[in-house]
């Protein structure tokens, strides 16, 4: 109790604000840039309003996207929220509003996933429920550094696996590089690949530590901004770079302000808040541990656990449906409402295909006897290997069980 009731008295020292007004504005100008790249180039019809079929998530299914008139409307409203958290106005109301955008977008397919969209989901709620214009307390900071460090622990620790040790699928990703002017050749070097994965393995488990420590913090900050600025330039990951830079501030010293606030403790109703939020985020990225099979074959418990560009995966799936009654049999081997980004996410991920060969099943449930069974030819080659059966052919995925722990359905690797 003596411990609990000195972090009590340690949460609640007064800080100077500054430091997470400057985080907050830089979130919001990345946010408002994310959405006028959704506006210029078109994505918002190519995502959400073409595809004649979404992946939904679990206990989502009535998320559905809008018309493309109410997309953009949606679109505009988080733009203009997130402008408005950018410059301070109606802060906690601002972030709300966004916060309830982005994750309704977030929901409506999971083939547009991106580890990036759930920290921004996270941040919008971070924002709106920190007070942090008047009377910053240092639990505020030390709940973002906690966020912020989760990332970077976790994303190391999903990279302490045989296949990162030998260099993929780094490797394989950088021989893409090959044609690039002056550098390419060396890029593509197998060399080069091992030695990026180390110096990544090394930085995500590392870079905590040096940016708590005062004597290493400055270069450890400025290693990071460097190591984020190289990611830009060989990987597509949109805002992620930009956005870890800035979150990555929340470990720079913030001025303690003496105050006679100070002599007071933070509530227990705060600290069981903070002691819940820090349990999910260590908790959810762990799932998979108690899972078996690996995560980055299965993909159960992949989602939320910060396993950020781990491994390389490809497949292709050709799904057979059947009347059980009648016998009559169709082969779907490119599916028509899916695009070919949807149908490149799906023929990796087990429980998309499950998805799918349900939805296939419902459709043709006005045709012949209308009772269907649907089983899927689904090949994938992870991380270089060559390809083998993803899912078991002989199961009807129509009645398999959802995906998530530890199904037979789902082969397991080599």
């Amino acid at each position: 109790m003596a411990i609990l009731r000195h972090l009590r008295y340690w949460l609640a020292a007064p800080v100077d604000p500054l430091r997470l007004r400057w985080i907050r504005r830089g979130f919001g100008a990345l946010m408002v840039i994310e959405v006028l790249r959704y506006l210029l180039f078109d994505w918002i019809r190519l995502y959400f309003v073409e595809p004649e079929f979404h992946f939904s998530y679990p206990g989502f299914e009535w998320v559905q996207p809008f018309s493309m008139t109410g997309m953009v409307a949606l679109f505009l409203a988080n733009g203009v929220a997130a402008a408005a958290l950018m410059w301070g106005i109606r802060v906690r109301f601002a972030a709300s509003v966004f916060t309830c955008g982005w994750c309704y977008t977030t929901l409506i397919d999971q083939t547009y996933y991106q580890n990036h969209w759930v920290l921004v989901a996270l941040m919008g709620l971070f924002f709106a429920l920190v007070c942090h214009e008047k009377n910053a307390q240092r639990w505020s900071h030390a709940l973002l550094q906690v966020q912020v460090g989760v990332v970077y622990f976790f994303a190391g620790v999903a990279k302490l696996n045989g296949d990162w040790f030998i260099g993929q699928p780094m490797t394989l990703w950088l021989s893409k590089r090959a044609d690039w002017a002056y550098i390419g050749s060396t890029i593509a070097l197998p060399e080069t690949g091992l030695a990026l994965s180390w110096i990544g393995l090394a930085f995500d488990l590392f870079i905590v530590p040096l940016l708590l420590w005062k004597r290493t913090r400055w270069v450890a900050f400025w290693v990071a901004v460097m190591f984020h600025c190289s990611n830009a330039v060989l990987f597509k990951i949109g805002i992620f770079p930009a956005m870890m830079m800035v979150l990555t501030t929340i470990f720079l010293p913030a001025r303690r302000i003496e105050s006679p606030r100070s002599g007071n403790p933070i509530s227990w109703r705060l600290m069981v808040v903070l002691a819940a939020w820090v349990a999910v985020q260590v908790l959810v990225p762990v799932r998979h541990w108690f899972i078996p099979g690996d995560v980055a074959w299965t993909e159960e418990g992949h989602r939320f656990s910060w396993r950020m560009k781990t491994r390389s995966k490809v497949g292709s799936v050709v799904f057979h449906a059947l009347d059980t009654r009648e016998g009559t049999h169709e082969v779907i081997d490119q599916p028509p409402d899916l695009t070919v980004h949807q149908y490149r996410k799906m023929a990796t991920r087990p429980e998309m295909i499950r998805q799918y060969a349900v939805h296939l099943a419902a459709v043709r449930s006005n045709r012949g006897s209308g009772e269907w069974a649907v089983h899927a030819d689904a090949r994938a080659s992870l991380n270089g290997r060559p390809a083998r059966s993803l899912v078991d052919p002989t199961v009807d995925l129509v009645k398999a069980e959802r995906s998530g722990f530890g199904v037979s359905w789902i082969t397991r690797a080599d």
